[in-house]
């Protein structure tokens, strides 16, 4: 079972979870200290599912990206320190700092990875890289903010600047990632015009993603080298070593 899988079925339980206790306490008509801590529980599990729900579906999708293996991780720590900090009552400033801290990471990890999902063209790549730096840049505001007292409102008027980046790229992202199909099927359109009797492309034999067909070896992003070969009446063409 894949980690996408397994984070999904987390989320599931978690919130079958959160729907049984929360018809209990509304017929119970009272909340408990247990209770409390128990619907707690529950929602920081739903919050790390969601998290490495989005890093696992990176996973999956096989790029050549640091990121989905640390996300999860960061997820699972931030929720095993606050569930700790939930049962054990730990009332410590700086325990919580740091499993807050934990928890800014894991979202912002998790949130470049669901804009990591999308395929720009070169043109856009740019807001890739911007808005992965504007993620972790307002990931580390919000530690500083915990640990410091910044004076005056620069401090504020920064996070909030960053914030409106953040956001903005969150949203161009999936249309640059529409806008960038024209762009893509460009490159592998020469494919079909040099080689009528090819589709234009073809599935990867390790991952399964789409790549440009040719006669030629094909590398694809996870890593595979393979090529095509065409075994006719008239022509053969001989295997070139994979890897």
């Amino acid at each position: 079972m894949g980690p996408k899988k397994i984070a999904l079925w987390f989320l599931i339980a978690s919130v079958g979870a959160s729907a049984v206790l929360g018809i209990i306490i509304v017929l119970a008509g009272s909340l408990s200290d247990l209770q409390v801590r128990i619907i707690l529980t529950t929602l920081t599990v739903s919050a790390a599912s969601i998290c490495a729900l989005a890093c696992g579906a990176l996973w999956e999708s096989r790029r050549k990206m640091l990121l989905p293996l640390p996300g999860a991780l960061l997820a699972s720590l931030a929720a095993v320190l606050i569930i700790i900090g939930i049962w054990a009552k730990i009332s410590g400033e700086e325990y919580w700092k740091f499993a807050a801290s934990v928890g800014l990471l894991a979202v912002a990890t998790a949130h470049a990875c669901l804009l990591a999902l999308a395929r720009l063209a070169p043109r856009f790549a740019w807001a890739r890289a911007v808005a992965f730096a504007a993620v972790y840049v307002l990931a580390c505001l919000g530690i500083y903010l915990m640990y410091f007292t910044p004076k005056g409102d620069t401090f504020v008027r920064i996070i909030g600047a960053t914030s409106i980046i953040v956001a903005a790229l969150t949203i161009l992202t999936p249309l640059f990632h529409r806008l960038s199909r024209g762009d893509l099927d460009a490159v592998e359109s020469p494919v079909a015009t040099e080689h009528p009797d090819l589709y234009a492309t073809i599935t990867c034999p390790r991952c399964g993603s789409a790549q440009p067909n040719s006669l030629s070896p094909i590398k694809c992003a996870c890593g595979c080298r393979f090529v095509v070969i065409i075994l006719g009446e008239d022509s053969t063409w001989s295997l070139v070593q994979g890897e």
